[in-house]
């Protein structure tokens, strides 16, 4: 029989600014989305300790529960989890280490167990030599000649880094032409983005008609799932990603680059809000998103998809959106469950995608222009064809997708 997994959850506030009423919470849903039957939450308001993080007297309060693991929402250095340890008979985690622990079970395909990989070992790299010189520092027992070792592990994860790095590239590389091959075939590339359990899931089955798993917990999505959606006659496929979270390692974004780049390489970022969420709430999600945007350096259009409208009363839901317009551009209020708004995201996906324009192309009659031809019926509207002394086209299209053309073409756009 499967030992169950405990946890007590421990929250420290600054005196001088408490900070987000809704933080342990967000805790709660992370540790039972692992697996572990949360039995006391403890919050504790005082300046840090150098030693444990919080107070001794809040940790042996958390020990009466029996817990397997205490999980911080605070980040614990090294030494911090070294001393826990030692005057302590537990494990000790903290959230980084928590949303680590849901990727690694989550993570099914060969990119995402590399991505996690990269991402704990980029963790773990600058804490190796801080946690072994403190045990040496410490004198604790089997640590003799501990700086040779220290040196031989920080080397080895280096060069595991590095090897997880080249192999990501070539994914990466895989990638950046399957987009290119998709953009071939006419198709548009719409990414859906956002903070962690914001329906993102939902949305991509009300929008594509799929029945990708969306369950109410946090990543259930860690690798891109890809789906055909077509917005009055334009082909596009939309891609889920792993949502965002507050106070996102950097080096995080960076590790799963392959897996972000799907919304930085996007014509266009759906981004996904619970407008259900109370306003602080929902303003802290935006801003996380918009930074971890950032990161991944998202240039494309972007509408903001306002979730769970009805969960909402219609006045407050746009006395709300008032009070966001500095974080939500291009706002849309739609309910992925019941399907409201989803006519009036559709309409405004279509009108935020790349513009076509209209061409007048003249190609001689080849074999090759008759291919060409061919594929301008899959990736272009062709609004007329004239069989004269050559062929003339006159299509509506992306500059791109007639590109290849434009040696033969004897005319230019026709706006």
């Amino acid at each position: 029989m499967k030992e169950e997994k405990t946890a007590v959850l421990l929250l420290r506030e600054n005196p001088v600014n408490p900070g987000d009423p809704y933080r342990m919470k967000e805790l709660r849903g992370l540790a039972n989305a692992a697996g572990y039957l949360v039995l006391d939450e403890i919050i504790q308001r005082r300046e840090r300790d150098h030693r444990f993080q919080i107070g001794r007297g809040k940790i042996e309060e958390a020990l009466s529960c029996h817990p397997k693991k205490l999980i911080f929402y605070n980040p614990l250095s090294p030494t911090q989890v070294f001393n826990i340890r030692s005057e302590f008979p537990v494990q000790v985690l903290d959230r980084f280490n928590l949303i680590l622990e849901i990727f690694a079970s989550r993570a099914s395909t060969r990119e995402a167990k590399l991505q996690v990989e990269l991402a704990r070992l980029s963790y773990d790299a600058p804490q190796v030599r801080e946690e072994l010189s403190f045990r040496k520092r410490s004198e604790q027992p089997g640590f003799r000649g501990a700086g040779a070792y220290e040196q031989s592990m920080y080397h080895d994860i280096r060069g595991r880094m590095a090897k997880i790095r080249a192999e990501l590239k070539e994914v990466e590389a895989m990638g950046e032409e399957r987009r290119k091959r998709r953009r071939d075939l006419g198709f548009d590339l719409i990414a859906l983005a956002g903070y962690t359990n914001a329906g993102k899931s939902t949305l991509l089955n009300a929008l594509t008609g799929s029945e990708v798993d969306a369950l109410d917990q946090p990543f259930t999505t860690l690798s891109p799932t890809t789906r055909a959606l077509e917005v009055n006659g334009r082909r596009a496929l939309l891609t889920d990603t792993v949502g965002f979270i507050d106070d996102l390692p950097h080096f995080l974004i960076k590790a799963f680059h392959s897996t972000l780049s799907e919304i930085s390489r996007a014509d266009l970022v759906l981004l996904v809000a619970d407008l259900s969420d109370p306003l602080e709430l929902l303003r802290r999600k935006l801003v996380a998103s918009h930074k971890a945007l950032w990161d991944c350096q998202v240039t494309a259009p972007m509408i903001t998809v306002l979730n769970k409208m009805d969960q909402m009363d219609e006045l407050d839901a746009q006395m709300k959106i008032d009070q966001i317009e500095d974080l939500a551009s291009n706002p849309v209020m739609v309910s992925a469950h019941s399907s409201q708004g989803l006519s009036k995201l559709k309409q405004c996906i279509y009108q935020r995608l790349p513009p076509l324009k209209k061409y007048q192309i003249r190609l001689p009659y080849t074999s090759q222009s008759f291919g060409e031809l061919s594929r301008l019926y899959r990736t272009s509207e062709l609004l007329d064809v004239s069989y004269e002394d050559e062929l003339i086209l006159s299509l509506r299209g992306r500059a791109k997708d007639v590109a290849r053309l434009s040696k033969r073409a004897k005319d230019g756009p026709a706006e």
